[in-house]
């Protein structure tokens, strides 16, 4: 009975965040009398007792004044709302995050006290003007292959984001060992610092576009300036602890380079080691091709989809830089026919709005989209070229697709317009039951990362045949 009036006595509640919601009482003497806090923060709870006093004279008004050390944290190197407002892998990234950055931050101090004892600093004969005119034509380089890089690769680095994320960290362990190895080699140094800032360059554009990618995948309340804004303020931190950690470091180095050496290699090897595992934490449910070529050849061999966790751990890191099937999707129609016949041709049995033309002597297919194409319809035409993938590979398939691989592997090329026709059938009832189960396994199918170029066109629709 006593618990019964105390739930009726309470006039209201409120709770911060993913923390425990608290209730309001009503105080003989009329004031407002607030219970104590209670907080979940990382996967623990507890009670935090509020010592100060609100306007109301009750428990304190705000969740800092229930725990001020852990309160602090979370205000200043995590985003509010934490842990709700952001993806479920963000805390295990982003740790491992910062030991790579902590790694990375020791390494670059050693390779910038090679650049500069390289460079002549702390020798009487060096010349300025000399140490300047390198300096300058490192940092040109640099810059050049920045905008080269960018218009290269700048539109398939959200494709694959976590494979481009590693091959960036990697490649700043490879710049900052040529910046140490360069004043062993005086002749080759100008050369050497060049290369290093080349790729270094290479691993701003690739590194910052990544992880631009990587932050809209983490904020869940559109909340990306505060993710953003808090992953600096950690990675700030971490970089002010490993600058206090070189000061310390570095004294011991100078004067063994071999010990610089091998603090180095331990350095990267605990670098890679955190990166991998960081990317490999990350969990996202958004498909790009080689996910969907995962998630599809598990529903074509068992009939379910794979969830994004399942589907995420088991992605390669690499094959973003090396498919093993060649699939553009937006390509312009005029690379593939010249005549009216191959128009027709490529046409015909295309009732989707995307046309696609494939080549299995290369492996090699090519869709050609329609104006009227959305995110579905792009889905499905990767998933049709993926399909087709799957009629020159192993494994089991369905009744209807095993059959047409038969087809394909006696067949001879010019058959291959009749095989797209077929799987376009087969498409119709197989690719709807495909969706619903990415759908219903947590899938966003309403986007997607697959790599898709901006030609679009129009065409006449193909008739259907009459039957007489």
């Amino acid at each position: 009975m006593a618990g019964g009036a105390n739930l009726e006595a309470q006039l209201c509640s409120e709770q911060f965040g993913s923390g425990a919601a608290r209730g309001c009482l009503a105080a003989a003497d009329g004031s407002l009398q607030w219970e104590a806090w209670e907080w979940r923060w990382w996967g623990l709870s507890g009670p935090f007792p509020g010592r100060a006093r609100g306007r109301d004279g009750g428990g304190g008004g705000t969740p800092g004044t229930a725990s001020p050390r852990l309160s602090g944290l979370l205000v200043v190197f995590l985003p509010q709302g934490f842990p709700d407002s952001v993806s479920p892998d963000y805390l295990p990234y982003q740790l491992w995050d910062s030991v790579q950055a902590f790694a990375s931050s020791l390494s670059g101090s050693l390779a910038t006290h090679a650049v500069l004892l390289g460079i002549g600093v702390g020798n009487a004969e060096a010349s300025v003007s000399a140490a300047t005119a390198t300096w300058l034509v490192k940092d040109s380089t640099g810059m050049l292959g920045r905008i080269i890089f960018a218009w290269w690769k700048g539109s398939k680095l959200d494709c694959n984001a976590k494979q481009w994320r590693l091959f960036a960290d990697i490649l700043n362990d490879v710049a900052m060992f040529l910046e140490i190895m360069a004043p062993m080699y005086p002749i080759f140094f100008t050369m050497t610092v060049c290369i290093s800032n080349l790729a270094k360059c290479i691993v701003s554009v690739a590194g910052g576009a990544t992880r631009a990618a990587l932050t809209m995948h983490q904020a869940r309340r559109n909340n990306m300036a505060d993710v953003s804004a808090k992953d600096s303020s950690q990675e700030t931190l971490v970089n002010l602890a490993g600058l206090l950690v070189s000061l310390l470091m570095l004294p011991l180095v100078s004067a063994c380079p071999s010990f610089s050496l091998g603090c180095f290699f331990f350095l990267t090897a605990l670098h890679i080691y955190a990166n991998y595992r960081a990317v490999r934490a990350l969990v996202l449910e958004t498909l790009n091709e080689d996910r969907l070529r995962l998630v599809l050849k598990h529903f074509l061999q068992r009939g379910e989809v794979l969830d994004p966790t399942s589907a995420n751990q088991m992605e390669p890191l690499w094959t973003g830089f090396w498919p093993s099937l060649s699939l553009s999707l937006g390509v312009p129609l005029h690379r593939l026919i010249s005549s009216v016949f191959e128009l027709q041709q490529l046409v015909e049995g295309h009732q989707e709005p995307y046309l696609l033309h494939w080549d299995k002597s290369k492996s090699q297919v090519q869709v050609v989209l329609s104006q009227k194409a959305g995110p579905e319809t792009i889905l499905r035409a990767a998933t049709h070229g993926l399909v087709l993938e799957a009629l020159q590979g192993d494994g089991p398939l369905p009744r209807e697709l095993e059959e047409l691989r038969n087809r394909v592997l006696a067949g001879p090329d010019k058959e291959s317009w009749v095989i797209i026709k077929e799987t376009h059938q087969v498409l119709d009832k197989l690719f709807p039951k495909f969706l619903k189960g990415l759908q219903d396994a947590g899938w966003k199918t309403e986007k997607h990362q697959l790599e898709v170029d901006e030609w679009r066109a129009t065409w006449l629709p193909s008739p259907e045949k009459k039957i007489l």
